[in-house]
């Protein structure tokens, strides 16, 4: 009997060590899935997404690139554009310039990870909201703190492709589920970057056009992401009440002023963050509201546009203006007079070294270093550049046209004349004396061509703020009143906010 006793104690106590070993597995796996870990957010998302299992992929983002929340927990999502047209160009973009992103959407559909999703990436920059949360209303800014931010790959321009749109809900709705995140709280950066006053351009502007009027808010409405009129008004019922003005620019009442306030309960921020002055105007709150639809409101009737619109008619809308719209016709006349210079240049440092100032050996150097500048600076080179910026131009890919070509175009031109000062000053048989005068030539050579550089992109600037003041700006004024549309869009997402936040 004592021997059956003694069996059993042991069996039970075996069984207690191996309960103590294996219940806490699943309970530390379901920590790790919801800690700072980005393997363990990595894992979660192959576990919860498994029909991306294969699209999905893991790439830190440099730590000095993100930090903690700081105790703000996660309440919203906010989707982008990228403007790159690449995954890679994206990341390299990210990186590079310190900011970061917790997810990116490849045109294919595959997702990255860069940052943890506990963690606050650095993405949407100056930011506001006005949500309402455990029955307070609050004036949020900085939305990095209370956000997951979501790259999109996309120029701009193009399409966004159904595989990216399907792994964009998909992404969506595993956030909302994993953080409670109410359907009303997933924002555009366009809506949430706010207007600000532009001293270059002499007025106001939306900070941020992402996601362009293109993206597909109708397909993540239809899944419970967001909140869109979606198919609950057909395309000729819309396009007839677009057509009944209700206010336009310069009008002035106390129904713009209700109006204004209407959109602020909403969400929007009515007064632009930065004035003329350049002061920061927060909180909003209906302070300082004028009865006018003047200028800065335009860009709020864009904001609401650009995002609640449905799609058959805001595919209509502007897109906002930017400097790479503007074709750089310009380039070849100063790439025609850089040239010259670089000529003559050369001509002058040919004659004050040829032999016997060096030995014949270093002076055939001499010439072929000339030779190799010269067709980095050559006219050909400006033409080819010019070429390029016209497909760009003539394709999807025009924000790109200043980062990916007019920029490394001109930064090489100065890195290959450093090369060719070294090369020409490192030559043995050149004397100090000539290494002195060889020095001015081209120091003067570099600082002409600054100077044209300069001078072609302040033409360009300019030929972009004429077209923005003489033609966008009155254009945008002109499609943007507040119209029976709007109206009816604006009265049903009242309601369905109302309707979202009572639930």
């Amino acid at each position: 009997m004592k021997l059956i006793v003694k069996k059993c104690l042991s069996i039970l106590f075996v069984s207690a060590l191996l309960l103590l070993v294996i219940i806490p597995a699943p309970l530390i796996s379901e920590q790790q899935s919801y800690s700072n870990s980005i393997e363990d957010d990595f894992q979660d998302l192959k576990r919860n997404l498994p029909s991306l299992r294969n699209m999905l992929f893991l790439d830190p983002a440099p730590s000095s690139n993100y930090d903690d929340r700081e105790g703000k927990k996660v309440s919203m999502v906010i989707v982008h554009h990228t403007e790159s047209p690449t995954l890679k160009s994206t990341k390299c973009a990210l990186n590079s310039t310190g900011i970061s992103v917790q997810l990116i959407v490849d045109r294919d559909g595959s997702i990255t990870l860069m940052v943890p999703l506990e963690k606050r990436a650095w993405h949407a920059g100056i930011s506001y909201a006005k949500v309402q949360t455990d029955n307070v209303v609050e004036e949020l800014q900085k939305l990095n703190d209370y956000s997951i931010g979501i790259e999109i790959v996309n120029t701009g321009l193009e399409p966004f492709p159904e595989e990216q749109m399907q792994s964009v809900k998909d992404l969506i709705l595993y956030l909302m589920k994993r953080f409670k995140i109410r359907k009303d709280m997933i924002f555009s950066h366009a809506e949430v970057g706010t207007i600000v006053y532009n001293s270059a351009i002499e007025g106001y502007t939306i900070r941020k056009p992402d996601p362009h009027k293109l993206f597909d808010w109708e397909l993540l409405e239809k899944n419970g992401i967001g909140l869109h009129i979606g198919d609950k008004i057909g395309l000729q019922d819309a396009e007839q009440k677009i057509g009944e003005v209700l206010y336009k620019v310069g009008d002035k009442n106390k129904s713009i002023l209700k109006l204004k306030k209407r959109l602020n309960n909403f969400f929007y921020k009515i007064l632009p963050w930065h004035d003329k002055e350049g002061n920061v105007i927060f909180p909003d709150n209906n302070v300082g509201y004028s009865d006018e639809f003047d200028e800065n409101f335009v860009w709020v009737v864009n904001q609401f546009s650009m995002r609640h619109l449905p799609k058959g008619i805001r595919k209509g809308l502007l897109l906002k203006l930017e400097r790479e719209d503007i074709l750089p016709e310009l380039l070849g006349e100063y790439g025609s007079c850089a040239f010259n210079k670089f000529t003559s240049l050369s001509d002058r440092i040919k004659t004050s070294l040829q032999p016997p100032f060096l030995n014949e050996e270093d002076y055939k150097c001499l010439l072929s270093s000339l030779v190799q500048y010269g067709n980095n600076i050559s006219s050909d080179a400006f033409a080819t550049l010019m070429y390029k910026i016209k497909l760009y131009y003539d394709s999807y890919l025009r924000y790109n046209i200043s980062s990916s070509l007019y920029m490394p175009f001109k930064l090489n031109a100065f890195a290959k004349l450093d090369a060719l000062k070294n090369e020409v000053l490192f030559l043995k048989s050149m004397s100090s004396e000539k290494a002195t005068e060889v020095s001015s030539l081209i120091n003067e050579f570099r600082s002409e061509v600054l100077s044209d550089f300069e001078n072609f992109e302040k033409q360009w600037f300019q030929e972009f703020k004429d077209t923005w003041k003489q033609k966008f700006i009155p254009n945008m004024e002109k499609q943007m009143s507040w119209t029976a549309l709007h109206e009816t869009i604006l009265e049903y997402l009242e309601k369905a906010k109302e309707e979202v936040v009572r639930n």
